[in-house]
């Protein structure tokens, strides 16, 4: 692998846009190099007459991001922002048994990071609970060449909550990218 071992997308949304600039903003390029999508597509759900398009173009966004992973990094990363009054939190979502275990004893034996405000879910894996899907394509979140993390952060509305949750979201990213550097059980 040439570059960083993480590749940390922002802007898949524009409205999340100023948020992942915050959280990427001093990170190590050595280990996390950053991708901007300076004009993504609106995280809003769309109406129902919208959606065809809407999956259309998020699918299409998304397999944009191949050529920026395959051979050069062995994670993507992709950050997301929400909203949680009683934040911040954050969910970490993988497809990668090893990697969620992995995420799972990094974040329960570190005293920074309080196991309520952090959940692992896997993705597309029906018989677990919770579990998430995504319009995402599988060859994106379920490549045998390299990881697909989603982290969706959600933020309270007041100054302090949405600083406390770019450093639960920076705090995560560094995570993941001293993961990214030990070989996992299983990364499938």
């Amino acid at each position: 692998m040439q570059g960083a071992p993480v590749l940390l997308v922002i802007g898949i949304h524009r409205e999340e846009l100023a948020f992942g600039r915050a959280v990427a903003k001093g990170l190590d390029p050595q280990q996390i190099q950053v991708l901007t999508v300076p004009e993504g597509l609106s995280g809003r759900r769309p109406l129902p007459d919208q959606s065809f398009n809407y999956q259309t173009l998020h699918r299409a966004l998304y397999q944009q991001l191949l050529p920026y992973v395959l051979g050069h990094h062995s994670v993507l990363l992709d950050l997301h922002s929400g909203c949680d009054t009683a934040g911040p939190s954050a969910d970490l979502i993988c497809a990668g048994a090893g990697w969620r275990d992995a995420l799972e004893q990094e974040i329960d034996r570190r005293p920074d990071f309080h196991k309520q405000d952090v959940r692992i879910v896997p993705l597309g894996i029906e018989s677990e609970f919770p579990h998430a899907h995504t319009v995402i394509p599988k060859k994106i979140w379920h490549n045998p060449r390299f990881t697909y993390l989603g982290l969706e952060v959600y933020l309270p509305e007041t100054v302090d909550g949405q600083n406390a949750g770019r450093d639960l979201a920076k705090s995560l990213v560094m995570l993941v990218a001293e993961l990214a550097t030990r070989p996992l059980a299983d990364s499938t």
